[in-house]
Protein backbone atom coordinates (compact mmCIF):
# COMPACT_ATOMS: atom_id res chain seq x y z
CA UNK A 1 0.00 0.00 0.00
CA UNK A 2 0.96 3.41 -0.88
CA UNK A 3 2.33 5.69 1.94
CA UNK A 4 0.64 8.94 2.00
CA UNK A 5 2.82 12.21 1.25
CA UNK A 6 3.33 14.90 4.22
CA UNK A 7 1.27 17.46 4.41
CA UNK A 8 2.55 20.63 2.71
CA UNK A 9 5.10 22.66 4.85
CA UNK A 10 3.24 25.90 6.13
CA UNK A 11 4.34 28.82 3.51
CA UNK A 12 7.47 31.57 5.34
CA UNK A 13 6.82 35.05 5.01
CA UNK A 14 4.31 37.65 4.54
CA UNK A 15 5.09 38.10 0.93
CA UNK A 16 4.29 34.60 0.59
CA UNK A 17 0.60 34.70 2.11
CA UNK A 18 -0.15 37.57 0.67
CA UNK A 19 0.63 36.14 -2.89
CA UNK A 20 -1.72 33.16 -1.80
CA UNK A 21 -4.69 35.98 -0.58
CA UNK A 22 -4.25 37.93 -3.95
CA UNK A 23 -5.38 34.61 -5.93
CA UNK A 24 -8.71 34.45 -4.09
CA UNK A 25 -10.62 37.34 -6.32
CA UNK A 26 -12.83 35.90 -7.74
CA UNK A 27 -11.60 35.97 -11.79
CA UNK A 28 -11.52 31.83 -11.06
CA UNK A 29 -13.74 29.10 -9.93
CA UNK A 30 -15.65 26.21 -9.89
CA UNK A 31 -18.23 25.32 -12.68
CA UNK A 32 -20.98 25.08 -11.35
CA UNK A 33 -21.47 26.31 -7.48
CA UNK A 34 -24.35 24.54 -5.47
CA UNK A 35 -25.17 26.39 -2.20
CA UNK A 36 -27.16 24.11 0.24
CA UNK A 37 -29.59 26.36 2.57
CA UNK A 38 -32.44 24.91 5.04
CA UNK A 39 -35.51 27.09 3.74
CA UNK A 40 -36.72 27.78 0.52
CA UNK A 41 -36.44 31.44 0.76
CA UNK A 42 -32.59 31.51 1.97
CA UNK A 43 -32.51 29.18 -1.86
CA UNK A 44 -34.26 31.99 -3.97
CA UNK A 45 -32.25 34.67 -1.78
CA UNK A 46 -28.72 33.07 -2.16
CA UNK A 47 -29.28 32.61 -6.08
CA UNK A 48 -30.38 35.83 -6.55
CA UNK A 49 -27.31 37.03 -5.10
CA UNK A 50 -24.76 34.91 -6.45
CA UNK A 51 -25.89 35.47 -9.89
CA UNK A 52 -25.72 39.14 -9.32
CA UNK A 53 -21.95 38.71 -8.11
CA UNK A 54 -20.54 36.53 -10.32
CA UNK A 55 -17.11 37.60 -11.49
CA UNK A 56 -16.77 39.08 -7.75
CA UNK A 57 -17.53 36.23 -6.01
CA UNK A 58 -17.91 33.01 -8.42
CA UNK A 59 -16.71 33.28 -11.84
CA UNK A 60 -17.72 35.15 -14.28
CA UNK A 61 -19.69 32.61 -16.07
CA UNK A 62 -20.26 29.69 -13.04
CA UNK A 63 -23.69 28.02 -13.25
CA UNK A 64 -25.43 29.04 -9.56
CA UNK A 65 -27.30 26.35 -8.13
CA UNK A 66 -29.36 27.32 -4.66
CA UNK A 67 -31.57 24.59 -3.09
CA UNK A 68 -32.96 23.91 -0.08
CA UNK A 69 -32.83 20.98 2.24
CA UNK A 70 -36.53 19.69 2.37
CA UNK A 71 -35.53 16.41 4.44
CA UNK A 72 -38.50 15.84 6.87
CA UNK A 73 -37.66 16.26 10.22
CA UNK A 74 -34.20 18.23 11.35
CA UNK A 75 -32.76 17.63 7.70
CA UNK A 76 -30.35 14.57 6.38
CA UNK A 77 -27.14 15.49 8.32
CA UNK A 78 -23.94 16.48 7.04
CA UNK A 79 -23.55 12.91 4.72
CA UNK A 80 -26.78 12.34 2.92
CA UNK A 81 -27.67 16.22 2.68
CA UNK A 82 -24.60 16.83 0.83
CA UNK A 83 -25.88 13.85 -1.79
CA UNK A 84 -29.60 14.54 -1.02
CA UNK A 85 -28.06 18.47 -2.20
CA UNK A 86 -26.05 17.04 -5.07
CA UNK A 87 -28.86 15.50 -6.45
CA UNK A 88 -31.52 18.21 -6.54
CA UNK A 89 -29.06 20.47 -8.29
CA UNK A 90 -28.88 18.03 -10.87
CA UNK A 91 -32.09 17.95 -10.82
CA UNK A 92 -32.61 21.26 -11.18
CA UNK A 93 -29.47 22.47 -13.42
CA UNK A 94 -31.03 19.85 -15.90
CA UNK A 95 -34.72 21.31 -15.97
CA UNK A 96 -33.70 25.04 -15.33
CA UNK A 97 -30.64 25.37 -17.27
CA UNK A 98 -30.59 22.12 -19.62
CA UNK A 99 -27.17 21.14 -17.75
CA UNK A 100 -25.87 17.76 -17.34
CA UNK A 101 -23.70 18.29 -14.30
CA UNK A 102 -22.63 14.34 -13.98
CA UNK A 103 -21.81 14.89 -17.90
CA UNK A 104 -19.57 18.53 -16.89
CA UNK A 105 -17.58 16.30 -14.37
CA UNK A 106 -16.64 13.46 -16.52
CA UNK A 107 -15.70 16.29 -19.13
CA UNK A 108 -13.17 17.54 -16.38
CA UNK A 109 -15.84 20.91 -14.76
CA UNK A 110 -15.52 21.09 -10.86
CA UNK A 111 -18.42 21.47 -8.54
CA UNK A 112 -18.27 23.51 -5.16
CA UNK A 113 -20.76 22.71 -3.05
CA UNK A 114 -21.52 25.34 -0.14
CA UNK A 115 -23.72 24.30 2.92
CA UNK A 116 -25.39 27.36 4.92
CA UNK A 117 -27.21 25.24 7.33
CA UNK A 118 -27.47 26.89 10.97
CA UNK A 119 -28.84 30.13 12.82
CA UNK A 120 -25.41 31.66 13.36
CA UNK A 121 -25.82 30.71 17.21
CA UNK A 122 -21.77 31.01 18.18
CA UNK A 123 -21.92 34.01 15.43
CA UNK A 124 -24.72 35.96 17.56
CA UNK A 125 -26.14 38.41 17.64
CA UNK A 126 -24.20 39.34 13.73
CA UNK A 127 -26.53 37.14 11.70
CA UNK A 128 -30.03 38.42 13.63
CA UNK A 129 -29.43 41.62 11.75
CA UNK A 130 -29.71 39.07 8.21
CA UNK A 131 -32.60 37.38 9.59
CA UNK A 132 -30.50 34.66 10.69
CA UNK A 133 -28.84 33.59 7.41
CA UNK A 134 -25.61 32.92 9.09
CA UNK A 135 -23.31 33.17 5.72
CA UNK A 136 -25.27 36.45 4.88
CA UNK A 137 -23.25 38.62 7.60
CA UNK A 138 -21.45 41.15 5.91
CA UNK A 139 -17.74 41.41 5.73
CA UNK A 140 -15.25 44.79 5.63
CA UNK A 141 -15.48 44.46 1.50
CA UNK A 142 -17.40 45.79 -1.03
CA UNK A 143 -18.99 43.56 -3.82
CA UNK A 144 -21.47 45.75 -6.89
CA UNK A 145 -25.16 44.47 -6.16
CA UNK A 146 -27.50 45.76 -9.20
CA UNK A 147 -25.51 48.42 -9.68
CA UNK A 148 -24.74 49.65 -6.24
CA UNK A 149 -21.75 48.88 -3.50
CA UNK A 150 -22.78 46.50 -0.63
CA UNK A 151 -20.67 44.73 1.66
CA UNK A 152 -19.53 41.11 0.74
CA UNK A 153 -21.59 38.62 2.69
CA UNK A 154 -19.29 35.72 4.07
CA UNK A 155 -20.27 32.95 1.51
CA UNK A 156 -19.47 35.43 -1.09
CA UNK A 157 -16.15 35.29 0.46
CA UNK A 158 -15.91 31.76 1.23
CA UNK A 159 -17.04 31.37 -2.49
CA UNK A 160 -14.18 33.79 -3.93
CA UNK A 161 -11.23 32.16 -1.99
CA UNK A 162 -12.16 28.57 -2.38
CA UNK A 163 -12.65 29.52 -6.04
CA UNK A 164 -9.32 28.98 -6.34
CA UNK A 165 -9.10 24.98 -5.90
CA UNK A 166 -11.07 24.34 -9.13
CA UNK A 167 -8.15 24.32 -11.08
CA UNK A 168 -6.77 21.78 -9.08
CA UNK A 169 -9.82 19.83 -8.66
CA UNK A 170 -11.14 18.97 -12.32
CA UNK A 171 -13.75 16.02 -12.51
CA UNK A 172 -14.39 16.74 -8.59
CA UNK A 173 -16.94 17.59 -6.03
CA UNK A 174 -15.60 20.14 -3.32
CA UNK A 175 -17.75 20.57 -0.30
CA UNK A 176 -17.74 23.49 2.05
CA UNK A 177 -18.80 25.12 4.83
CA UNK A 178 -20.99 28.22 4.10
CA UNK A 179 -18.80 30.54 6.99
CA UNK A 180 -15.83 28.79 6.06
CA UNK A 181 -13.15 31.71 6.08
CA UNK A 182 -9.46 30.64 6.60
CA UNK A 183 -6.13 31.78 5.13
CA UNK A 184 -4.62 29.65 3.45
CA UNK A 185 -0.82 29.17 5.46
CA UNK A 186 0.08 26.07 3.46
CA UNK A 187 -1.03 27.46 0.06
CA UNK A 188 -3.16 25.84 -2.51
CA UNK A 189 -2.77 22.19 -3.07
CA UNK A 190 -3.96 19.60 -4.91
CA UNK A 191 -6.13 17.09 -3.84
CA UNK A 192 -5.65 13.43 -3.15
CA UNK A 193 -7.41 10.64 -5.83
CA UNK A 194 -10.53 10.90 -4.34
CA UNK A 195 -14.14 12.26 -6.21
CA UNK A 196 -15.23 14.31 -3.74
CA UNK A 197 -13.25 16.85 -0.81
Amino acid sequence: SAVPAPPPAPLTGEASLLEEIAKMNGSQGFDVIIVCTSQEAQATYWQKRLETTRGQAAKKDAIILAVDEDWAGDGAGNGLGTLYAFHKACKVAKETKNVDIQKLLADGGSVGMYHTAGKGTRLAPLPGAENNNKPGVKLPSIVTVDGKKQGLTILEAVVQQTGVYAPLRSGRVSVFWGDQVFVPSAGHNPSGSHHAD
